[in-house]
């Protein structure tokens, strides 16, 4: 059987062709500079253009189905999209080059994700799949009745290129080039934002109406909680890339990265993505050790060990009031009793949800349905099931419960540590941030993507008899 890679064959001296044409129009943009000095946006023109000539090769591996060129371009969205090299408003739309790169490269994966959609077509028979293309189907819809339509839609899109790659680097993949492709980005990331930590909080100064960052670690993305998740998820990568790995010499080095990692978070000071990670491994290795006998146990330790962490209010009249400030970043309890003002924002969600139960206000409408707010600037509900009800409704819920459920059951059946435990982690980092449903996808959604391909590649649940999934052999490269 041959490898979907040989499906499809570039044509005869398309790389020429192309190269050339790039290189030419490369040459040409020299001269837009010196012609409009004073257009400060032409002077990025021929940067972009030798962007797309060395992109050419990438592109053209990734149509072939090289698993060293998916490595890249997950690296790549992942840093590009979770990075964030200016100071600006969480609910600021406009255009500048970061912006652009961001939709370039979300573009250009999606481009090559819904080429590579007959080749991996098997995998639309799975539940999983069939679920999310639903969930980001009604994200689109959701823009006749979003107050922001063309967010809503723009939103939507981007969902959409990175489910149809996620699915195509699935195919190819190996849960150890998975890890791969996640350290080398989320680590262009952390390890710049820690070698600055001596000297300053972030790259850019704190965005506009961001709370809380007095302080605190952000370094190359905008806001501290975007940094401890990546952190989270490179030492994540290191710790079981270093597993896996045999060379005494690579060992250490990825040891040191993921105390890197975990130095990072730490200085965060966010602490549910740790806590999260930490409750998502012991969750998976105590199912498959010894099944639910383990997991009920699992589950209830982990979860009074998350309450009392993260909330402790059912303990406000047993614990004195200076052990409660011990887990709290201002000294104060009332941020640990209300989770950092989650409570009352969870409570304004609840009232919106009631105003439109069945298809929600739409799909990243946060900016405007949130912006009555009393306290602070919030723009999302900080909860990843009442994000999907405000923005879905029932419907929504429902959808999200399907992928949630399929995804589980594989778990359940088939359990593989790096698809599951990233899995467990994204549900539980969930119950205080919005985690897959961003107003718009954030690197982890591309990951979650690459999972939900997984997911529906295990053998047995419906999908290809396969390639690259952990523990399976993968088909034979002609």
């Amino acid at each position: 059987m041959d490898h979907p890679q040989k499906l499809m064959p570039l044509p005869r001296g398309a790389g020429k062709a192309l190269a050339s044409v790039s290189i030419l129009g490369f040459l040409l943009s020299l001269v837009l500079p010196a012609l409009f000095p004073e257009a400060e946006n032409l002077w990025g023109v021929p940067l972009a253009l030798v962007v797309l000539v060395w992109s050419i090769p990438l592109m053209f591996a990734l149509l072939r189905g090289e698993p060293w060129a998916f490595v890249l371009a997950l690296a790549a969205l992942v840093f590009i999209t979770d990075s964030s090299f200016r100071a600006r408003s969480w609910a600021d739309k406009s255009v500048d080059a970061q912006v652009l790169a961001r939709g370039a490269i979300w573009l250009g994966c999606g481009a090559i994700g819904a080429l590579k959609v007959y080749s991996n077509r098997k995998m639309f028979s799975h539940g999983t799949v069939l679920c999310t293309a639903g969930l980001i189907g009604m994200f689109g819809l959701s823009a006749l009745w979003s107050p922001t339509p063309s967010y809503t839609l723009q939103s939507a899109v981007a969902y959409s290129w990175m489910f149809l790659f996620g699915l195509a680097a699935a195919a190819v993949l190996s849960e150890k080039q998975f890890l791969l492709a996640m350290l080398i980005g989320c680590g262009l990331i952390v390890l710049p934002s820690l070698a600055i930590a001596p000297f300053a909080d972030g790259f850019a100064p704190p965005s506009p109406g961001s709370t809380g960052e007095v302080g605190r670690l952000r370094g190359l993305t905008d806001h501290p909680i975007p940094l401890a998740e990546t952190a989270t998820l490179f030492t994540f990568a290191c710790v079981f890339l270093r597993a896996m790995l045999t060379g005494w010499g690579v060992r250490m080095i990825l040891g040191l990265a993921a105390m890197a990692g975990l130095l990072t978070a730490a200085l965060t000071l966010s602490r549910l993505p740790p806590l999260a990670m930490l409750t998502a491994c012991l969750l998976f290795f105590a199912y498959r050790k010894g099944g639910g006998v383990l997991l009920v146990p699992t589950l209830i330790v982990c979860g009074g060990t998350a309450l009392t962490m993260e909330s402790v209010a059912g303990f406000a009249n047993l614990l004195p009031t200076d052990v409660v400030e011990i887990f709290a970043r201002s000294g104060s309890s009332s941020e640990i009793l209300s989770m950092s003002g989650r409570l009352e924002i969870w409570n304004y969600v609840l009232d919106l949800v009631g105003e439109a139960p069945l298809l929600g206000h739409g799909h990243a409408s946060g900016m405007v349905v949130l912006k009555d707010f009393v306290g602070w600037k919030i723009t999302h509900a900080h909860n990843l099931y009442l994000q999907a009800l405000l923005y879905g409704g029932v419907v929504g819920a429902v959808l999200l419960s399907g992928i949630i459920i399929t995804q589980l059951r594989v778990f359940m059946l088939d359990p593989r540590p790096v698809r599951d435990i990233l899995f467990l982690y994204l549900l539980l980092k969930g119950i205080t941030e919005q985690s897959i449903l961003s107003n718009m996808p954030s690197g982890t959604v591309a990951l979650w993507m690459v999972t939900v391909g997984m997911t529906a590649l295990t053998r047995g649940q419906g999908a290809l008899p396969l390639a690259g999934v952990s523990g399976v052999a993968p088909l034979t490269r002609a």
